[in-house]
């Protein structure tokens, strides 16, 4: 599901109606989420005009005053509406997705300006948050920072940042890093900057869609940027290959190493290439161990759990034999070995070297590798001011990048002469 949130400043004018459906169009929008309609009520037709398809399903908050009103507009095919809530600050959607079980809470906000008003909507917000379960995922105009430095040639109010600090922390939301802009908000006269706009989801929503990607889009008939997260996850090919800490206290795993290096065989070529085709050659007999082991213990454990259930169920008509006694024992050592090698390895793709005990099956430290996975995705790139996403396209430019940084600018180059300098012994590469 895409989600693409906009101030629009008011949805009149065919400029505004035509950018927003190019936007629609462009990146698969299946959620569009506007603040400041300027709106008392919306029409189907007038809908139609920013999504470009008939299909749709819709709900607004009609403005009151000089500003605000809400709207929301969805593609039937993939998100049908269940329930949900609304008021002047805020419109809440509730609904089934497809291909997710839980159900989805879209959360459309426009902030006021004052600081107690801010205040009462946050704990309003808090109450709804936590009354609906599901996953969530919250965007809009906040109308204000986290953060000094969010704000240029604008006041900031360190207790409003405060308020909205503390509504974030006790909601448990996670915020999608932005990437395009440094600020969503510009005045007319460019002198003004804010980052208002912003996408936050609880930990459901981010764990289910860990590597989605945030975007700040150009702003073309608004002082606000439109702001798109991108759910659909992006193919670039196999992960890279990682030993783990646990692996080193298993069977066969120093045996797997010592007889793949052994049985290398050399390669006419330079030394560093060789010594690469043999790491390769280690790999792939650790893959297949990995593989092979893996499957031993799972079957290990799914044994050792039947037959220590079948046992429970003698407890309660007689005590156990010596025999008995010493299976049942062995059999949670089993368990209990298999699940710490399995914390050990969470511990070491989420890197918190702090974790305490239990934490390793909490949502938090879920979180915590989900957000390293969330940060090293690489979503695209912008090449000569174009955005690409295309994996391919991605490639090639990595691989430009990097190879220019090694060409040989001068033909003669002096030589390295370095005394006492530790080396690879020429036998570990060969």
């Amino acid at each position: 599901m895409n989600i693409l949130s906009l101030n629009i400043r008011g949805i009149g004018g065919s400029s505004k109606s035509g950018w927003v459906k190019d936007m629609v169009s462009e990146h698969g929008i299946s959620f569009l989420s506007f603040q400041e309609s300027k709106s008392v009520g919306v029409s189907g037709s007038e809908i139609t005009k920013f999504w470009g398809k008939s299909n749709f399903g819709m709900d607004f908050v009609k403005f009151v005053g000089l500003s605000g009103g809400l709207i929301c507009v969805w593609d039937n095919k993939i998100f049908h509406q269940i329930g949900g809530s609304k008021n002047r600050h805020f419109l809440h959607i509730k609904g089934t997705l497809v291909g997710c079980d839980s159900p989805v809470n879209v959360l459309n906000v426009y902030a006021p300006q004052g600081i107690p008003a801010k205040k009462n909507l946050w704990e309003e917000l808090k109450v709804i948050i936590d009354s609906n379960d599901g996953l969530w995922v919250i965007s809009g105009d906040f109308n204000t920072v986290w953060f000094r430095e969010e704000r240029r040639n604008c006041a900031f109010k360190q207790v409003c940042a405060n308020n909205f600090n503390d509504f974030i922390f006790n909601t448990g939301l996670i915020e999608y890093n932005i990437r395009g802009r440094a600020f969503t908000f510009c005045s007319d006269n460019g002198n003004k900057l804010s980052k208002l706009d912003r996408f936050f989801a609880n930990s459901d929503f981010f764990n289910s869609w860990p590597a989605a990607c945030c975007r700040v889009l150009p702003r073309l008939w608004s002082d606000h940027n439109p702001i798109l997260l991108v759910c659909q996850t992006t193919n670039f090919g196999l992960c890279p290959f990682r030993v783990f800490n646990s692996w080193f206290g298993k069977q066969g795993f120093e045996e797997v190493v010592s007889k793949a290096a052994s049985e290398f065989l050399t390669l006419e070529a330079l030394p560093d290439v060789r010594f690469i085709k043999k790491l390769q050659f280690i790999r792939d007999q650790l893959k297949v161990w990995k593989k092979d082991i893996a499957r031993k213990e799972r079957e290990e454990v799914e044994t050792a759990m039947e037959e220590n259930e079948v046992l429970e169920t003698l407890l309660d008509s007689r005590d156990f034999s010596e025999e008995e006694e010493w299976v049942f024992s062995e059999n949670k050592r089993i368990i209990r070995e298999a699940e710490e090698a399995k914390v050990m390895d969470l511990r070491q793709r989420s890197r918190v070297k702090w974790a305490k005990e239990g934490d390793e099956n909490s949502k938090f430290l879920h979180a915590m590798i989900n957000s390293r996975k969330a940060s090293n995705t690489i979503h695209g790139l912008e090449v000569n001011g174009v955005w690409i996403s295309k994996p391919s396209l991605v490639k090639k430019e990595v691989f430009r990048f990097f190879r220019d940084k090694f060409v040989e600018v001068s033909v003669m180059c002096p030589r390295l002469v370095c005394y006492q300098l530790r080396q690879i012994s020429s036998s570990v590469v060969a």
